[in-house]
């Protein structure tokens, strides 16, 4: 399996193998873009029917030349309607939406036909496919990728093909996409200490104004400031009274690499990849501090992205 692993691969790797240009979509399949090869059952049946001609021609029997030869017309026929039920097909896919490491991206395909046919389609990219049939003019089907790890997972084309009628050959036709999809980290790690927060550097401009609100008044204590002395509530007690100002916590999370050293590489942006979602999920302000990228305190689905984005835009080399 291995052997025949990497010459699939070093085959796959020949320049007339690789996807063209991006095409424009929706595809209109025309004759050139249309492959037809026997499947593994059409050799089969080809070798029988070779060995049943070249019978009859040694036996001169008649009989079983002309079955050879209606049955040969059968499957040349078969070979036409594959190359026939592609033609003119309409193709489009869409760029999956973002994923998880270790999840499937979703790739929907659009196939529009002028005719619904109860002929059954495959659509592939590598090894993942999924079947469907063209049931009305408009059928859209979704294609499973499984994207094993973060960044940009490319999608370079997929493949539309048919062995109807008679599964004696493969009709197919790509769809170069070139374009590729986004895959977040998975998130994994400890959860979201309940005290993590900014420090005083990082207060909004509401915290400073709540923190200069006074909180309560008490009695002088000595090295307190003087400008924290209420002159006229002191005034009207005859004893020194000083405001005592409350200490605003900063709302805003500060989700920062630096504090992770002691975690590897990957396991850091997992772990920051959680904080983010959980911080969302709590509707806390966060902020996400990397090594070369700060994003700013906010949030909402759009900032959650932007952090979740930037975490899977990481190198992969530390």
């Amino acid at each position: 399996m291995r052997l025949r692993q990497r010459f699939v691969e070093k085959i796959h790797a020949l320049p007339w193998f690789k996807a063209g240009p991006r095409d424009s979509q929706p595809l209109i399949i025309h004759n050139r873009r249309i492959y037809v090869l026997p499947t593994g059952f059409g050799m089969f049946v080809g070798t029988v029917l070779a060995v049943l001609n070249l019978g009859s021609l040694n036996y001169n029997n008649n009989a079983a030349l002309l079955l050879g030869f209606v049955l040969i017309s059968l499957c040349n026929n078969a070979l036409i309607s594959g190359h026939l039920s592609l033609l003119k097909l309409a193709v489009s896919a869409q760029i999956p939406e973002p994923v998880f490491a270790g999840q499937s991206l979703q790739l929907p395909v659009t196939v529009q036909t002028r005719q619904s046919s109860a002929q059954s389609f495959q659509l592939a990219y590598h090894e993942h496919s999924v079947d469907f049939s063209l049931d009305s003019e408009t059928t859209r089907a979704v294609l499973a990728i499984l994207a094993p790890q973060r960044g940009l997972f490319p999608l370079d084309r997929i493949r539309l093909s048919t062995k109807q009628p008679l599964g004696l050959a493969r009709a197919w036709a790509y769809l170069n996409l070139q374009s590729s999809a986004l895959v977040y980290p998975s998130p994994s790690g400890r959860d979201l200490p309940a005290d993590m927060h900014g420090d005083s550097g990082h207060m909004g401009r509401n915290a400073r104004q709540k923190s200069e609100q006074p909180h309560h008044l008490r009695e002088y204590r000595s090295g307190d400031a003087r400008k924290h002395i209420a002159w006229k509530a002191s005034a009207r007690t005859d004893t020194l009274q000083v405001r005592e100002y409350a200490t605003v916590q900063s709302d805003v999370v500060a989700l920062d690499w630096a504090t992770l050293q002691a975690l590897g590489y990957e396991q850091r942006i997992s772990q920051l990849c959680l904080w983010v979602l959980q911080a969302e999920q709590k509707q806390r302000r966060y902020a996400l501090k990397l090594p070369h990228l700060h994003v700013e305190a906010g949030s909402g689905q759009a900032h959650q992205r932007q952090c979740l984005q930037a975490l899977a835009l990481m190198p992969h080399d530390a």
